[in-house]
């Protein structure tokens, strides 16, 4: 294994951190694998760690090689910035394709949560020349290859507006914090007093998007980037996972998603397991932050993922037959 890191932009911060199998004489030498690009979620106020690295080291131990995007956050998750981001990675990785043994028809996007928007992004922006100018005349350069998409937001109006913090009224407003602040964003649109709750609910959606945005922001800035309206037939596949029990970004997300798909005529995989929550990364002990993140029954995700990998892009067949 060869572990490489490059940084795609200095001034948002964004690096591309590579695990590639070696193209060792052990291995069948001189075959050229897929590439999965890994966007961590992290409301894009930060990138949760158990959605970036192992989630990699697992795709790699798996046989393909794997990259994680550390796109930009925070200020620098104002749109269209992250797609950018995403786009630039995929651009890299086809352009060094011959040096990394990238099968550069095999570009994967996968994306969890808010991760799971930039890089859905890519799969219906790809070719949007108001968006991506930059590679008008070469589109096929950055258009992925399949998306696999964990609890991934779609839809900007189907998050929660009603998160519990545990926050009461006898607490100060301006003692509450989640990792969602954004600075543009009074704190009162942010916690909500419910007087039916009896507490301070956040609403996430609000918080969340004031990102996207830059703070305050328009229903036609909001239509733009729900993701499910502009899926066509030139929209790659698709693998999508997300838990039923998931309160934070909702599973409609998915479903509308793979509606959108379905009605395009694109390849899609779609599973919802029963209960769950949200960001429960591989599902399982290794990547668990809290009881709720090790959810058994969703466990088998990444097989599933592997085996839909293989039958899109036909890479198991190749080796096979090598």
């Amino acid at each position: 294994m060869e572990k490489k890191v490059w940084t795609l932009s200095e001034e948002r911060n964004v690096t591309l951190t590579g695990y590639f199998l070696d193209d060792h004489v052990e291995f069948q030498h001189g075959v050229k694998r897929p590439v999965i690009v890994v966007c961590p979620g992290g409301g894009y106020a930060y990138l949760s760690e158990r959605e970036a690295d192992p989630i990699a080291l697992k795709y790699m131990s798996m046989g393909f090689h794997a990259v994680v995007l550390r796109y930009g956050v925070k200020e620098y998750a104002v749109a269209p910035g992250p797609l950018q981001d995403i786009a630039s990675a995929v651009a890299f990785l086809r352009e060094n394709a011959e040096e990394l043994y990238i099968d550069k028809d095999s570009v994967f996007v996968c994306g969890f949560s808010a991760g799971g928007h930039v890089a859905a992004q890519l799969g219906v922006f790809w070719n949007n020349e108001e968006l991506l100018p930059e590679y008008k005349g070469n589109y096929e350069l950055i258009k992925p290859n399949g998306m696999i998409l964990g609890y991934p937001v779609i839809d900007l109006r189907a998050s929660t507006k009603d998160m519990d913090i545990g926050a009461t009224f006898d607490m100060k407003l301006e003692d509450l914090r989640i990792d969602q602040m954004h600075p543009d964003i009074p704190k009162e649109r942010i916690f909500v007093r419910n007087e039916k709750a009896g507490k301070y609910l956040v609403d996430f959606e609000v918080a969340m998007n004031a990102y996207i945005f830059g703070g305050e922001y328009t229903d036609e800035q909001e239509d733009q980037y729900c993701l499910q309206r502009y899926v066509t037939r030139d929209t790659p596949p698709a693998f999508i996972w997300h838990c039923a029990g998931d309160g934070l970004i909702y599973p409609s997300n998915s479903l509308d998603f793979a509606r959108a798909l379905q009605t395009a005529g694109v390849d899609f995989e779609l599973h919802i397991y029963n209960g769950g929550d949200h960001g429960i990364a591989t599902a399982d002990y290794m990547t668990r932050n809290d009881y709720n993140q090790f959810y058994e029954p969703a466990e088998g995700w990444m097989d599933l993922s592997v085996s839909w990998i293989n039958r899109v892009s036909g890479y198991k067949d190749r080796i096979l037959n090598v």
